[in-house]
């Protein structure tokens, strides 16, 4: 899901991340206490500061609700940050600096300008970068929860139109979008284990010269693949842009129909992915059924970040002091 733009933002905007213990000034006083990472007040008043910009006229939000609701999701984001380190999703250097520059882009402005202005704000160049770190590892772990969540079936969706016809329900035609019908083959690995990780690609990597020598894509998919979608020989039905990881999206993007991926490396590990299908949802028929598939995905994606974030407290501990 598209929550990079607006993570990044917030990141560079509002100061979020896991606050280390030797970035907090003694001035800076601790707003509230999240497992092994504090709030300082100069996070919670710089997200404060930028919320009010944001908010519309006429906005009859009290002051006080204002501060629990961006207090809350200062919490929730480092909750999702702390969970991503434990299970080892990390930010690269070549990421930060590639959302730095995606950012300083849409702002017209240039990455040392982004850092200048930081450190007006009394952030260090580090602690930045360390800040949008953690928010590309909060959007990894929020696409992973939906990875495993959001995807919708054919059935869903006939239920759903059937119960629209039954209600006398119109539904809207929707819009043409792109989409994609593909396979694929996940062999995990696990980026702190290098001895493991080679192992995972050495694997990948075999089973994709057979797929791409002509073997039956389904039957290496039911007995090797490491996904959910195994069973089906590795089906992930239709989709559209904006909805898988992006590595695994710009490979699909790639392909023509029937061609096969080299190995493709994601969070989630090594996957080889074969294209079986593209199309531009034209007719109203289709049309409906892609604005349902996006409805129902929309409303799943939001009860895999809930559960996620229930999760997550059900087992933190946390101290508000404000």
């Amino acid at each position: 899901m598209k929550f990079k733009s607006l993570i990044i933002a917030a990141a560079l905007g509002l100061s979020l991340g896991t606050v280390h213990a030797a970035d907090i000034k003694m001035v800076d006083g601790i707003a509230a206490v999240v497992d092994n990472s504090v709030i300082t007040y100069r996070d919670l008043n710089q997200a404060l500061a930028t919320a009010r910009t944001a908010m519309p006229k006429g906005n009859s939000i009290t002051e006080e609700e204002l501060r629990r609701q961006v207090l809350g999701q200062l919490i929730n984001q480092s909750l999702i940050v702390q969970a991503g380190k434990r299970r080892n999703i990390n930010a690269t250097e070549t990421e930060i600096d590639e959302a730095l520059a995606q950012t300083a882009q849409a702002r017209k402005t240039t990455v040392d300008q982004l850092y200048t202005q930081a450190a007006r704000d009394g952030l260090s160049r580090s602690a930045l970068r360390r800040n949008v770190a953690d928010s590309l590892i909060t959007q990894k772990v929020q696409q992973q929860a939906i990875m495993q969540n959001a995807r919708v079936s054919e059935a869903e969706i006939d239920a759903f139109l059937n119960h629209a016809r039954e209600q006398n329900i119109t539904l809207p035609e929707g819009e043409p979008v792109r989409q994609y019908h593909a396979r694929h083959i996940l062999i995990k690995a696990d980026g702190t284990n290098q001895a493991a990780n080679a192992a995972a690609e050495a694997e990948i990597r075999k089973i994709a010269a057979q797929a791409r020598s002509g073997s039956d894509f389904s039957a290496l998919a039911r007995a090797h693949s490491q996904d959910g979608s195994a069973p089906n020989g590795g089906d992930l039905g239709w989709f559209t842009d904006g909805v898988m990881v992006p590595e695994f999206e710009h490979a699909v993007q790639r392909l023509r129909r029937g061609q096969v991926s080299q190995p493709v490396r994601s969070q989630f590990g090594w996957h080889v992915i074969k294209l079986e299908d593209v199309r531009d949802a034209g007719t109203p028929e289709e049309r409906r059924r892609n604005a349902v598939r996006q409805y129902l995905s929309d409303q799943k994606a939001q009860r895999a970040t809930t559960d996620l974030l229930q999760q997550l407290h059900s087992s933190a501990f946390i101290d508000i002091r404000n």
